[in-house]
């Protein structure tokens, strides 16, 4: 069921009343239910999955819970028999469990990102194998005939894990429902691509009784009104001109790819984020508010701050679960002991969260796409981030000696335009299968000078006319406009409800006309094809 769609609209408005006219007590168990029936309509033969997820996950963490509480009734047996444990015994015992606990939870990585592993990218080993036995002459073939892709799958996996070790952190009890753990794993509007939530964030929302509140049906309409915007009239049209540029390097080269690596973020910003706008509105008419996702990430002034703006949810995750425990590691204390001592002590004490932050981007790349292309953009930015890092101060101080302000207007679009274009750079292969055909890009991109295309109207001959392609310009200028407001902490929806019903609904049937009237349709339209609903 696509998401743009009258299906889903009508979907929607049948889930909003049949949880609203609910006793109040029965409105979890309606969401849970309302959830798993979109999950089966959108993705039936895929339900295995998410049942094994579910399943093991809820079982895991109840398993583990009980193990939390060993330790605190062993302390109180002691204390009760007149007995008290030394330092070391303490520690003797939170080890031990610590181990049980431990094997747990790998055991439960294991098998989920197995599982997301092999759907996604099931047909790699193959290929891999395949190659192995042509130069050994061994006349075999394995054949992947490929899995369907379950709805979400890298979300509630995401989340699913998530929940499993905080859990083994002891950040909080286990759930012992497995009804009310399902429905944090499978909430409809969030399944679709995210955001990523936490389980002590989001888990109360859902469960707690929401009443019928006519500010929140409202403000959730406004938010997927504004996603479908970005997503319809903007993201849909750049789509078409930067397909055809991607489609054909060899004939549109030079200046075509240069405007295609550009226009190519902002397509995936206002797809993404757009479809992320779409379902926290959605989330919103039952009084539920997942976590922001973006927040104006293209007015980072470095990169740093550009990856604390973008796919929030998500680079939170890494932080977390990856980045930290990677930092603490012994591997990476060791690591920092013998930097130290042969490269310098100021670098060497850098250089464990230098690493880390290089592996983090690498397998973020490799989640979004296991191209060789895509890999190497993820070094990109790693290296890009750990540099940005590492000469931070080397950086405040040059512009100190330079006497360069740093409190002006122009020093702070400087840092913008500089983080947007270093971001964008990889974008300029983000269609290519592999590093030969990244390379292809590369060559037409430096292969002649042509900024004539952009005055003679070349650009209007990739599928957009004069007018569309205005529709597009005058769409982001809206965009920058609202963003710029957002950035100054003018909340838009907030302005709009001090306003009278009457404004209101005119600003809204405008809105949503002009959606209509200039939103990109047509024979071959897929308007479910979000990005990052692929994922």
């Amino acid at each position: 069921m696509s998401v743009i769609s009258v299906k889903f609209a009508v979907f929607l408005l049948l889930a909003a009343v049949l949880y609203y006219t609910a006793p109040s007590r029965w409105r979890w168990k309606i969401l849970l239910a309302e959830s798993l029936c979109f999950y089966l309509i959108c993705s039936v033969r895929a339900i295995l999955f998410f049942c094994i997820t579910a399943v093991s996950i809820w079982y895991a963490a109840l398993r583990m819970d009980r193990i939390n509480e060993e330790y605190p009734k062993e302390l109180a047996a002691c204390e009760a028999e007149g007995k008290k444990m030394t330092r070391q015994e303490k520690l003797e015992l939170k080890a031990r469990e610590d181990k049980q606990k431990r094997k747990i939870l790998l055991l439960l990585l294991a098998l989920n990102f197995g599982i997301l592993f092999f759907i996604k990218y099931g047909e790699i080993p193959c290929r891999i194998l395949n190659g192995v036995c042509a130069a050994l002459q061994i006349g075999y073939e394995l054949e992947y005939g490929g899995v369907m892709v379950p709805l979400g799958i890298s979300y509630y996996t995401f989340q699913a894990t998530g929940y499993l070790i905080d859990i083994y952190r002891r950040k909080m009890r286990a759930q012992r429902s497995l009804p009310r753990l399902t429905l944090f794993f499978v909430f409809f509007p969030q399944l679709v691509q995210g955001p990523i939530s936490r389980y002590d964030e989001l888990a109360d929302q859902l469960y707690r009784p929401h009443d019928f509140c006519f500010r929140n049906i409202r403000s959730g309409v406004e938010l997927m009104a504004w996603g479908l915007f970005k997503k319809l009239v903007i993201s849909d049209r750049i789509a078409i001109m930067i397909n055809a540029i991607f489609g054909a390097p060899e004939k549109y080269g030079g200046c075509y790819l240069l405007f295609a690596t550009v226009f190519s973020m902002l397509q995936l910003y206002t797809d993404f984020s757009g479809g992320i706008d779409m379902m926290r509105g959605a989330a919103e008419i039952f009084g539920i508010y997942p976590p922001e996702n973006f927040v104006r990430p293209f007015f980072a002034r470095d990169q740093s701050e550009y990856w604390r703006r973008w796919h929030i949810s998500l680079n939170n995750w890494w932080r977390d679960y990856i980045f930290y425990p990677l930092t603490l590691s012994k591997t990476f204390n060791r690591l920092g002991r013998h930097a130290r001592k042969l490269l310098g002590e100021q670098f060497g004490k850098k250089l464990p969260v230098l690493m880390a932050v290089i592996v983090i981007r690498v397998i973020n790349s490799i989640w979004h796409g296991a191209t060789g292309a895509s890999i190497l953009g993820g070094l990109y930015y790693g290296v890009l981030l750990a540099l940005s890092f590492y000469f931070e101060n080397t950086i405040k101080e040059a512009t100190v000696r330079l006497r360069i302000r740093t409190d002006c207007i122009s020093w702070r679009i400087f840092q913008t335009v500089r983080t947007f274009l270093l971001i964008a750079a990889p974008r300029l292969t983000s269609q290519a299968q592999s590093l030969s055909d990244g390379a292809r890009y590369v060559k037409a991109l430096f292969r002649e000078w042509n900024p004539w295309i952009f005055f003679d109207g070349s650009l209007f001959s990739l599928g957009v006319s004069r007018a569309q392609f205005t529709v597009v310009m005058i769409a982001l200028l809206l965009l920058f406009a609202v963003s710029l407001l957002q950035e100054r902490g003018i909340v838009i929806r907030e302005s709009l409800a001090r306003q009278n019903l009457v404004f209101q609904g005119a600003v809204m049937l405008c809105f949503l006309y002009a959606v209509v009237l200039f939103g990109t349709y047509g024979s071959g339209y897929d308007a479910s094809a979000f990005t990052y609903a692929q994922f």
